[in-house]
């Protein structure tokens, strides 16, 4: 019931700051040329980009699939598609994309996927997914520095706290997987540190629970340090994922009738807001993802058009994907029941 509480929560303070970005941007805007920038979009550059917002999902199922039968369990593809939409769902009304892995594992261990498992290689993806934006940023950094700071300018600060956060997400991360005491470690200096601040009151019987709940990691954690191979493959799949992520913005950016930019600095400008927004705990990222984009956007096309842009870019790869993940969630409720009535 908490948790309910807490996700209608996410879901009513995301409303309420999506008025409230809407209002700010399109205030004192000319709603009527805005949609008629929109009522003119190209109807078959949107399909593009819907297809590769799908196939970013579809891209992070492959990935789960190849870690989670990597560690002799199997998985079917459309299930991890399923497990992906449901975590897309979550991750987008909780603050800083925190619901989505829970919600993955209790449908995984549904499906007979032991938690250890699952949490492993939901951990183990997320570490190669923050090194894929990482890989794209270096080669930016290297290759384009220019167009970084051109684009950025003294917004580059923000690129940098967003490069060391994840930094700092990878290294912590690998010590929980790679680390055969790092995550006890770290669990028991963080019960410490809560015991001390009495945010915890009974630390021996809460270490005791722990350590029952940290056995379920070893036998996946021990499986993922010593298949590096596994690692190199979905590190290239995620690369594709979100490089398909960031191409969704370069079809809406044809679909607009825009020409004069490269495929490759649209998706540079598309990854900036990536880094820099995605560190930041709100909900999906609402309000201050849109604004970013129609900040960085209207350096390469007037205001209306990027206002146009942003409503297309994030409906397409962000709302939309809700909406589906939404629809998938309560199909496989109903599934779920039916099976329990069908089995009495």
């Amino acid at each position: 019931m908490r948790k309910k509480t807490t996700y209608v929560f996410n879901i009513i303070l995301m409303i309420v700051v999506l008025i409230f970005t809407f209002y700010t941007l399109l205030h004192g805007e000319d709603l009527r040329s805005i949609l008629k920038v929109l009522r003119g979009a190209d109807k078959s550059w949107l399909i593009f980009a819907a297809l590769f917002a799908v196939a970013y999902l579809v891209l992070q199922a492959v990935s789960l699939k190849i870690i989670v039968q990597s560690a002799g369990t199997p998985m079917r593809l459309k299930d991890g598609i399923r497990y992906t939409f449901i975590g897309f769902l979550f991750n987008a009304i909780t603050p800083s994309a925190s619901g989505g892995q829970p919600m993955q594992v209790y449908y995984m261990h549904e499906d007979n996927i032991s938690i250890g498992v699952s949490s492993v290689a939901l951990l183990f993806w997320t570490i190669i997914y923050k090194i894929a934006l990482l890989l794209i940023e270096g080669v930016v950094m290297l290759f384009f520095r220019g167009f970084l700071h051109q684009y950025l300018g003294h917004y580059y600060w923000l690129f940098l706290v967003g490069i060391v956060v994840n930094l700092v997400s990878i290294i912590l991360y690998s010590i929980v997987v790679f680390s055969r005491n790092g995550v006890r470690n770290l669990a028991h200096v963080g019960t410490w540190i809560c015991h001390k601040l009495r945010i915890i009151r009974h630390k021996k019987r809460f270490m005791e629970k722990l350590d029952r709940s940290l056995e379920l990691y070893q036998e996946g954690a021990v499986y993922m340090r010593t298949h590096w191979e596994v690692f190199f493959i979905v590190l290239a799949v995620t690369v594709l994922q979100r490089l398909s992520f960031f191409a969704v913005t370069w079809f809406v950016y044809l679909a607009l009738g825009q020409h004069g930019v490269s495929p490759w600095e649209v998706i540079m400008l598309q990854s900036f807001v990536a880094v820099c927004i995605d560190i930041l705990p709100m909900p999906g990222g609402v309000g201050i993802n849109e604004g970013f984009f129609v900040t960085m956007f209207k350096q390469i096309m007037n205001k209306k058009t990027a206002m146009s842009a942003m409503l297309l870019s994030r409906g397409v790869n962000f709302y939309i994907l809700m909406i589906i993940g939404a629809f998938v969630t309560l199909g496989t409720g109903m599934m779920k029941v039916t099976g329990q009535k069908e089995r009495e």
